[in-house]
């Protein structure tokens, strides 16, 4: 897929540390006062961050319920922000429902992830909490069956994949493609909620006996236990900031909900993440978290939290960061190879690795149907030769770590 390495509003200079105080003070959700009043100017800052973040919805709760008066034009641009996430959250609850009426007649389980599943346990009221999309996860041996139930429902995939071939061998390090229909959000389904590093076969068992209910809008929805919900919410934090060098603060706040609202097991998240093989990458994330909003979550060692710049904007480079690990992900897709079961599947995925499907072609670069593709075939070679090329200057200059 193509993936934006430069966007504007990460580029927003660093700020005097108060207006950072205030807004890491705003994202917590039981503070109960703030330390200093912002000004006008330092209004505006935060509001370019809360949208970075995708916090605008929680901030304006949180500034209503501090009492603090926010200059007009943030107050009517937050209050449209945060009544849209209303409209967005009541879509997604009928959509839950829809879900459990077209899969719970077929036998088909699932487990809501995410952002969907913090709003329906955590959040005190609608709309506080964004999202685009929802998160599923569901059993490795219904895959053929949701395919079908789902296209019976209307929905379509996106083509986010080369081929098939290419989400066969994904499946497990990221998700299937997203599928979706006019008037309703994008749904991600999953198999893993690991990734590519993580042990999922020592995690899967665990995760369907231990997981949870709610009971909402009449409807009972199943969820990630308590200690698997933080390690995955914790995991996903994480990736996006090694993956895409940037990661939103609104999975922190889940975080912060969770740690007050529920009775947490530490030393069950322990375990759980040492078993799975995750523990290195979410320590930096408890760390954070313990740093700048004091959550006294329990650490073995000393790890470093993420430093506040890098936390607010992300990773320094994130162009270099991304290009100089494309070489070696190329690499590694085609190794991938050899998983493949048969010597047609095997060509079919690696022509497509170079030549997608017309699908997939017009999904990577929004073409009507009645745009011919046959350039654009032409234009994705050079693309992806140019990027690799790309991500080898990178890689000799840069040396990611």
């Amino acid at each position: 897929m193509i993936t934006a390495v430069n966007n504007p509003i990460t580029e927003l200079p660093m700020t005097n540390d108060q207006n950072l105080t205030t807004f890491l003070e705003l994202c917590d959700p039981f503070r109960q006062a703030i330390s200093s009043v912002p000004s006008e100017e330092s209004w505006h800052y935060i509001s370019h961050l809360s949208k970075l973040h995708g916090v605008t919805p929680f901030l304006y709760y949180r500034a209503r319920s501090l009492g603090l008066k926010l200059p007009e034009q943030i107050e009517k641009e937050w209050l449209g922000i945060y009544l849209y996430q209303i409209a967005q959250e009541q879509k997604a609850r009928q959509q839950i429902k829809e879900l459990k009426d077209a899969l719970d007649p077929e036998g088909i389980p699932f487990i809501l992830l995410k952002g969907a599943s913090a709003m329906l346990r955590l959040y005190p009221q609608p709309g506080l909490r964004t999202f685009v999309d929802l998160d599923i996860l569901i059993p490795s041996d219904t895959v053929f069956r949701f395919k079908q139930t789902m296209t019976t429902a209307g929905y379509k995939p996106l083509s986010a994949r080369n081929s098939p071939e290419d989400e066969e061998l994904q499946k497990f390090n990221s998700h299937l493609d997203p599928i979706c229909k006019d008037g309703s959000l994008m749904i991600e389904s999953h198999l893993s909620i690991l990734g590519a590093k993580g042990d999922h076969l020592a995690a899967l068992s665990e995760i369907w006996e231990e997981k949870e209910e709610t009971n909402s809008d009449g409807i009972r929805v199943s969820h990630l236990n308590k200690e698997q919900f933080i390690v995955h919410t914790l995991l996903h934090s994480s990736r996006h900031l090694i993956d895409e060098g940037f990661s939103e603060i609104k999975w922190l706040v889940d975080l912060l909900y969770s740690i007050k609202a529920w009775r947490i097991d530490w030393s069950k998240v322990r375990d759980d993440a040492r078993k799975w093989g995750v523990e290195k990458e979410i320590l930096p994330v408890v760390a954070t978290l313990n740093q700048y909003w004091q959550a006294d979550i329990p650490l073995p060692g000393i790890p470093e939290p993420l430093a506040l710049n890098t936390l607010m904007l992300g990773i320094k480079d994130r162009k270099k960061e991304y290009y100089s690990k494309l070489p070696t992900g190329y690499i590694k897709r085609l190794w991938e190879i050899r998983r493949l079961p048969d010597i047609t599947s095997q060509i079919r995925y690696l022509f497509h690795l170079f030549f997608p499907t017309p699908e997939n072609l017009r999904w990577r670069y929004n073409l009507s149907s009645s745009w011919s593709i046959i350039p654009y075939y032409f234009i994705h070679l050079l693309f992806t030769w140019k990027k690799f090329f790309t991500g080898l200057w990178y890689h000799v200059l840069y040396h990611p770590h």
